[in-house]
């Protein structure tokens, strides 16, 4: 049975768990779950869940993340209308999660509960990555997002999550970003944000092509 450290170093998500080191904070085997445990809770419930959102609680199933976005426990997951919610906000507007006819899939599209036939996001990982991506752009404390020209960040940086809602964007794969962007749908407004004084001279780069 893998490790937490088999599943973290893995292919999957090597690039989202560098991401939480980098931008968040340490994430440890403290912050997982056993998955003989993990196998116990989802019996109880009768859910058969996807490899990926499974190697995903192994990770973090106790994961004391702050931010806007609040994942939901294994205990607490339950289905409701041939739907399993994962990750919800800390005002319990938006829900995400998967579609039960998707579990068979390893690494599942990610649903809103006000859309169910519409797959917002290609893949559990890719939405597990652009959710904390996210956080790290708005959930901020005291330096704001700087609001980019969404041309420029389209052409200069990479699309490393593209969904309904808008893509996210870096200067690099998540394992080595230093600059994080998210830009709205269509021409919609971008906003970013780095954790490098290299990453910030790019940011003003691409603030002044808007001017």
């Amino acid at each position: 049975m893998p490790t937490w450290n088999d599943v973290a170093t893995g292919a999957r998500w090597h690039g989202v768990v560098s991401l939480v080191h980098n931008w968040v904070g340490p994430l440890s085997s403290d912050q997982g779950i056993a998955p003989d445990r993990l196998d116990v809770i989802l019996r109880a419930k009768r859910l058969n869940l996807p490899a990926a959102v499974r190697e995903w609680y192994q990770l973090t199933a106790n994961w004391e993340q702050a931010g806007l976005n609040v994942w939901i426990r294994p205990e607490e997951l339950s289905e409701c209308s041939d739907f399993v919610g994962i990750l919800t906000d800390t005002e319990e507007i938006n829900l995400w999660g998967i579609r039960v006819g998707d579990f068979g899939i390893e690494d599942p599209p990610v649903v809103s509960d006000q859309a169910h036939c519409d797959a917002a996001f290609p893949s559990f990982s890719a939405f597990v990555g652009a959710m904390i991506a996210n956080d790290v752009i708005f959930d901020y404390e005291s330096e704001a997002p700087m609001e980019l020209d969404p041309s420029s960040v389209r052409s200069d940086l990479v699309c490393l999550v593209a969904s309904s809602c808008g893509d996210f964007l870096a200067d690099a794969p998540f394992e080595s970003a230093t600059v994080l962007v998210f830009a709205y749908p269509e021409n919609g407004p971008a906003f970013g944000i780095s954790r490098t004084p290299s990453g910030r001279e790019l940011l003003r780069r691409l603030q002044r092509k808007a001017t």
